[in-house]
């Protein structure tokens, strides 16, 4: 997924180009196209996204959630709600692989110096306090620096339009397949590398067309300049024939067999795919369509808010761990994690609703070190101050199934709440959190079906 990602932003990181840009005609001067004609009863919607979560790219007017309210399906380039299990399926050891089968370890046919070695666990706790699997932010926030995150939503567009469809009860779907997306864009890399006709960068002009100015063009709707930029810093035609101009003849087709099947679409691809002869307006245009752009005025806030305060109900099924020795409800199935984490750990985004539950094991071998139960009590204690982000709002000592730990509930500085039972084994440490924009792990009936694990 931080591959896709990576190859989906490609298009607006552009920074310089190699000769002035001149734009001789205005042709697609904004983000949100209606599609008309061929007999159709209600009009469907296009818009050109970034896949950010910056403030730059929320300029959205009443005009986009009038959009997405009169649609029967809500699309993007993918679907999200086959993510989870697509990442799992293509890319298995990268960060992320499915659960196998439950929760048990896999041992390593490879033994080292180390492996017989015991080191103490307060760096683990602390680890497991205050870290996510990266997966979660590629999934949910996209957000990659404490320097930007005042200036950022709580999601990047792509997955708030998601948001916006599901809590509004909106079929969702994709116009890509993830499997044939990933194969074209790793070939599109490959042939990029083998061809020989690739150009020369040139920095010359950057300071007319740097990163602001790229931004204020999508600001402004003005898809002409976007489209001049990346073909003047384009440096391999191949690349662009797969990465670019085949996936939009994809998209292109996916969209007009959506509306053909009797569904109004309102469907959300990378801006990138929209402007050009060989870009998705045109070719809906040589289908027959009418696509005109639709006027972005002030942003609308107050649609915005609805939004936010919505829930999509969700239902909880039970993950058991490997040896049984415990079982957990969640709404979704947990993936494992592989970020290189010195503990054992899972995690289920639930994206419709912008929250994550983790599920962390942490081998202690406490007894090894004479330290009992208490002993590792007071060391969780005197480490979460420090640890768990934010502010901390209560603490409780509990007990389920004979084992003590702590019920936590902390504010993060961007406001989210989150939830976290600690539980201490002979052996081991558990760690069940939860988390999710504002009060969400707070309020409601998720946080208590969210946490009702039991031990055997």
């Amino acid at each position: 997924m931080k591959r896709f990602i990576l190859f989906l932003t490609l298009f607006f990181a552009v920074f310089s180009v190699s000769a002035q840009v001149k734009i001789k005609e205005k042709k697609y001067q904004s983000l949100l196209w209606e599609i008309t004609g061929k007999g159709l009863q209600k009009p469907s919607y296009l818009i050109g996204t970034m896949h950010v979560s910056s403030k730059m790219a929320f300029h959205l007017p009443d005009s986009f959630y009038i959009a997405i309210r009169s649609a029967g399906v809500v699309a993007l380039e993918t679907n999200p709600e086959t993510w989870q299990e697509d990442m799992n399926k293509y890319e298995f050891g990268n960060g992320y692989s499915p659960l196998i089968p439950g929760m048990g370890n896999t041992p390593s046919d490879y033994l080292s110096i180390n492996t017989l070695k015991f080191f103490p666990y307060e760096n683990k706790i602390e680890k497991a306090l205050y870290s996510n699997p990266s997966t979660i932010n590629n999934l949910l926030y996209r957000t990659y620096g404490n320097g930007s995150a005042d200036f950022e939503e709580d999601t990047y567009l792509d997955m708030y339009i998601y948001q916006c469809g599901r809590k509004w009860g909106k079929k969702v779907t994709g116009v890509e397949n993830y499997g044939e997306s990933m194969k074209l864009m790793s070939e599109a890399y490959r042939d990029g590398a083998r061809d020989k006709n690739k150009k020369e960068k040139s920095y010359e002009g950057s300071e007319d067309y740097s990163g602001e100015k790229l931004q204020e063009a999508y600001r402004n709707g003005n898809l002409d300049l976007l489209d001049s930029i990346n073909k003047y810093n384009s440096e391999s035609a191949a690349f662009d024939e797969k990465f670019l101009y085949k996936r939009n003849e994809i998209q292109a087709n996916s969209i007009d067999s959506i509306i053909r099947s009797g569904s109004n679409l309102f469907v959300g691809v990378g801006a990138a795919h929209l402007p050009g002869n060989r870009g998705v307006i045109e070719m809906l245009r040589r289908k027959g369509y009418t696509l005109r752009p639709v006027k972005m005025g002030e942003r609308d806030s107050r649609d915005k808010e609805i939004v936010d305060k919505i829930r999509v109900p969700v239902n909880f099924h039970t993950e058991s761990a490997d040896d049984g020795f415990f079982k957990v409800d969640v709404p979704g199935k947990l993936y494992k994690n592989n970020d290189g984490q010195s503990m054992d750990q899972w995690q289920y985004a639930d994206m419709a609703n912008g929250s994550y539950y983790v599920v962390s094991r942490l081998m202690t071998n406490a007894w090894l070190f004479s330290h009992d139960e208490q002993k590792v009590l007071f060391k969780i204690d005197s480490l979460l101050y420090e640890n768990v982000p934010g502010k901390i709002l209560s603490k409780t000592a509990i007990t389920k199934n004979g084992y003590k730990g702590f019920d936590i509930m902390n504010r993060t500085r961007r406001g989210d709440v989150q939830r976290y039972q600690i539980f201490v084994t002979p052996f081991e440490i558990l760690f069940f959190k939860m988390s999710g924009n504002g009060d969400y792990a707070k309020s409601g009936t998720e946080p208590e079906k969210g946490f009702s694990a039991a031990f055997n």
